[in-house]
């Protein structure tokens, strides 16, 4: 009951400032929408985390919603034979379509694990995994817009192979499922440098941010490698 009282007071409070403001006539009703509605965390996701305002190296700003996903739907998603030998028949949760519809732009990113093939080089290996890692964000990105209602650009990022630890024996937290929505960015926002800063800025409050930016073959430079 409390949830629900404080619910309709921050719709009471946002649509009495929009008024204020003189911009209740200049907003869509998408935008609207979007004020005074923020779809719950679906059930797959295990990891929920919303970044306002982070700016590009101009002080343009982007806010993005993070989805790190349960472990669940982490193997359906990152098993290798799922991916790269059949075509699973994968549904997303109606609360996860209702998120995914809320964004402006989605991202979705394929990582891999330390593991290497075996019988080759370090470096043919970790190139090989890195094309892994691009075909699950392909994988992914392809049931994202399978439930998309509207047109909604997709975008498919590569952070690669996983760095060596030498003493883990369970590496299935390291092929990540991620998923992150783009909510709102400012006219000619860089993406790329918002998202890094986002990430960089909220690495104590989610480490997935960290490992990310840091031990992930592809995700370690100064800008993100984005698949075609």
């Amino acid at each position: 009951m409390a949830g629900t009282i404080s619910r309709y007071a921050r719709i009471v409070v946002t649509f009495a400032w929009v008024i204020a403001g003189g911009w209740l006539g200049t907003l869509t009703a998408y935008e609207l929408r979007y004020l005074w509605v923020t779809p719950p965390t679906p059930p797959e996701v295990t990891h929920d985390l919303t970044v306002n305002n982070s700016p590009d190296q101009q002080g343009r700003l982007a806010s993005f919603r993070i989805l790190l996903f349960s472990d669940e739907f982490r193997w359906r998603l990152n098993s290798f034979d799922e991916i790269e030998h059949r075509e699973p028949q994968f549904r997303f949760t109606p609360e996860m379509k209702a998120v995914l519809n809320s964004a402006e732009e989605i991202i979705a990113i394929g990582a891999s694990s330390e593991e290497l093939p075996a019988g080759v080089s370090f470096n043919m290996g970790r190139a090989q995994e890195e094309r892994r890692a691009a075909r699950r964000a392909e994988k992914i990105a392809v049931w994202v817009r399978e439930v998309l209602e509207r047109p909604i650009p997709v975008r498919k990022l590569n952070v690669g192979y996983h760095s060596p630890t030498r003493t883990k024996s369970d590496t299935s937290d390291q092929r990540r499922v991620v998923i992150i929505l783009v909510l709102k960015h400012e006219d000619g926002a860089n993406l790329d440098q918002a998202l890094r800063a986002a990430m960089a800025g909220e690495s104590l409050r989610a480490p997935i941010f960290e490992s990310l930016l840091t031990k992930y073959s592809l995700a370690t430079g100064e800008s993100f490698t984005w698949v075609p």
